[in-house]
């Protein structure tokens, strides 16, 4: 027994017993602790997914803020392509206006350029006209010098006789005009 008792304070001693008492006494506490800490994992563990969502709706965020950015800058440089494409278009209508004007401007040149050939065209023929009317009656007078009287006081109505064929071009003597005509 003395065994026993010796024991028994170490089996059911002071610390030993307070222990399984404690434990006893606080199972439920305990329980509800280890179930808090499992709560806390998971809620540890909820947050930190939360923080990841979070990171990417900001992130999101980021990218729809920059294409937001980007939408905008077309859109001023669509308006400004409209801007330049509105004054290039006035432009062109400006420039075909004046091409225009520059080919009636061209076609009246031309049709004048024409009429002026043709004038220029009906002169040459009339210069030609008078060319050959020239030429027609330098030859008449060359013929007519050729039977032309000498004499001033010649006045036969028939008019000078034409010389005869072994005569050479030029005047007449006064001699040959008597003998032609029979004075």
């Amino acid at each position: 027994m003395e065994i026993l008792n010796v024991l028994w304070p170490y089996l059911f001693g002071g610390t030993s017993i307070i222990t399984i008492i404690g434990a006893f006494a606080y199972r439920k506490q305990t329980r509800r602790a280890k179930e808090a800490e499992a709560r806390q994992k998971e809620v540890d563990a909820e947050k930190a997914e939360v923080e990841v969502e979070k990171a990417k709706i900001d992130a999101r965020k980021s990218e729809n803020e920059r294409l937001l950015s980007q939408i905008d800058h077309q859109q001023k440089t669509v308006e400004n392509l409209i801007t330049v494409n509105i004054n290039l278009s006035t432009r062109l209508s400006e420039a075909n206006a004046a091409l225009d004007k520059a080919r009636d401007r061209n076609t009246e040149l031309s049709n004048r350029v024409y009429a002026s050939e043709q004038e220029v065209n009906r002169v040459q023929n009339l210069l030609n006209d008078e060319k050959d009317k020239n030429i027609r009656l330098t030859e008449e007078r060359d013929r007519l010098e050729t039977v032309k009287c000498v004499r001033t006081d010649c006045r036969d109505p028939r008019g000078p006789k034409p010389p005869r064929k072994n005569q050479k071009k030029g005047a007449t003597t006064d001699n040959e005009n008597r003998e032609e005509r029979g004075v």
